[in-house]
């Protein structure tokens, strides 16, 4: 029986003797590696168990803390910024009134007024500051310093007025509204445009006053210098008035005396229903306003129709200093101090509305006739029945529209209407060349169903000259106004549309 071989020597050269050696030291490098990777291995783990039994929380503490980490594209949620309790106090802004002894309720004292020209005026920017300011005394309700009765006075005629032809209005809201536009004018450099915005909707009349001088271009948008402007334009009214204007005829020329003729005569016919205007003084301010307005643009000169025009601003700055709403105007609120201020003021109002439409009065009456042209297009393409009606019967739109052009709806609508009618068209752009026509429009297309049921020429005639408005509150007014603008924004610009 052959014995197995014994280990094979190192410096043995057989093959065998090759594999042995090579599985010997093949085992020998293992179990060298092996033994070190476990011991490092068994350390390593010994010692993480070591410390979770020091420590028991790390792991979970070191968990904790990457799970807190913002990551790219997470989102962070935010309570109670965006989501306010529901219950919160809801705390309204709260308008607060002067504080002094001539506050709401105290009854004021007239303060010295300026002459024409003369060196005493503060100026009418300084005066809206003052009716803001807390801090300073408030002469007067519009803030002008030759203002004389009280705020409480002007307040309470002024929610008489809106209760009469607004029932349920809300009197804080227009409390708020004459605060903001207060403020609004008494800041440094006016925003016109923000004017204009919250004048389209009707004015108060504490604030009428200033909102139409400034929106006028009479009063400058700089706070600073509409007291200097003011002052120089009344001067330069009374220079006019003391080159030009006599109550002795003798001075006149022929021609001259035959403009003061006529506009003497149609003084005496404006408004024969407001006793007021028929009182001396009012006449006097009128001739006086038409004569020097004449002078001044010889290219037309005085025309029938202007002196309606001057009765707004007369009414509405003669009410300002009085510290009462237009219709409730006296005999006993003509003040001389009074009359010296509002007559320079309407003169320049005056002659800032008519620089807009001045092709009106002048030969053949241009502006006049595009505006009839272009009102008889708006109803053609508006209300095709009332259009071919009045044709059928002959009745032209120039036969009684032309009243209208030419007197800005004076005399068909009562004055308080056609002064809260003036606030739009003052802060609408061109509102009396452009806007005008859309509400003449669509005051007609109101009364069309009426129109439509009368068959005679004459009945017609009758009819459109002598409108049904003299029960119209300012909701009516305001309801034409909202459908002029409808009818302004489908078609001006767009005059291929009406043919």
């Amino acid at each position: 029986m052959a014995e197995n071989p014994g280990p094979t020597s190192p410096g043995s050269g057989t093959e065998s003797g090759l594999g042995g050696k090579k599985k010997g030291a093949m085992s020998w490098v293992w179990g060298m590696t092996g033994g070190i990777i476990s011991r490092m291995s068994g350390e390593k783990e010994g010692a993480e168990s070591g410390s979770d039994k020091r420590k028991p929380q790390a792991r979970k503490a070191f968990w904790n803390k990457r799970s807190q980490a913002r990551l790219p594209g997470t989102v962070k949620q935010v309570r109670g910024a965006q989501y306010p309790p529901l219950t919160a106090k809801q705390s309204m802004p709260v308008l607060r009134q002067p504080e002094n002894k001539q506050s709401l309720g105290a009854p004021r004292k007239s303060n010295s007024q300026q002459t024409l020209g003369g060196q005493k005026s503060t100026g009418l920017g300084n005066s809206v500051q003052k009716s803001v300011s807390p801090t300073q005394n408030t002469p007067g309700t519009t803030g002008h310093p030759d203002s004389g009765d009280g705020e409480e006075d002007v307040e309470k005629k002024e929610r008489n007025e809106q209760t009469e032809t607004r029932p349920g209005t809300d009197s804080a809201n227009a409390l708020s509204k004459r605060a903001q536009i207060f403020k609004l004018i008494n800041e440094p450099t006016l925003d016109l445009g923000e004017l204009r915005r919250r004048s389209w909707s009707g004015l108060c009349p504490a604030v009428r006053n200033d909102a139409w001088q400034l929106l006028l271009g009479y009063q400058p948008a700089n706070r600073e210098r509409r007291g200097p402007t003011v002052a120089k334009r009344r001067k330069e009214y009374q220079d006019h008035c003391n080159k030009h204007y006599s109550r002795d005829d003798s001075r006149y020329s022929a021609s001259e005396k035959k403009i003061m003729h006529q506009i003497r005569l149609d003084t005496k016919r404006t408004l024969p229903g407001v006793k007021l205007i028929q009182h001396e003084a009012i006449q006097l301010i009128l001739e006086r306003i038409l004569y020097i307005w004449s002078i001044r643009h010889p290219a037309s000169g005085y025309v029938q129709g202007i002196n309606d025009l001057v009765v707004p601003f007369l009414m509405v700055f003669l009410a300002s200093k009085a510290g009462v709403v237009p219709q409730h105007l006296e005999e006993k609120h003509l003040k001389d101090e009074n009359l010296q201020l509002v007559e320079p003021d309407a003169f320049w109002c005056l002659s800032k509305l008519l620089d807009g439409i001045q092709d009106h009065y002048t030969s053949a009456q241009p502006g006049i006739q595009r505006m009839v042209f272009k009102l008889e297009e708006l109803i053609h393409r508006l209300d095709q029945p009332l259009h071919a009606h009045l044709k059928k019967h002959n009745i032209r739109f120039f036969h009684f529209s032309y009243r209208w052009m030419n007197c800005l709806l004076m005399r068909e609508v009562s004055l308080p209407l056609i002064i809260r009618v003036w606030d739009t068209y003052i802060a609408e752009p061109d509102g009396f060349k452009v806007f005008h026509i859309y509400v003449c429009a669509a005051m007609l297309i109101r009364f069309s169903p009426d129109l439509r049921k009368l068959d005679e020429f004459q009945d017609l005639i009758v009819y459109l000259q002598n409108l049904p408005t003299k029960d119209w509150t300012e909701v009516d007014v305001e309801t034409v106004l909202a459908q002029a603008y409808v009818y302004k924004y489908q078609f001006e610009g767009a005059e291929n549309h009406l043919h």
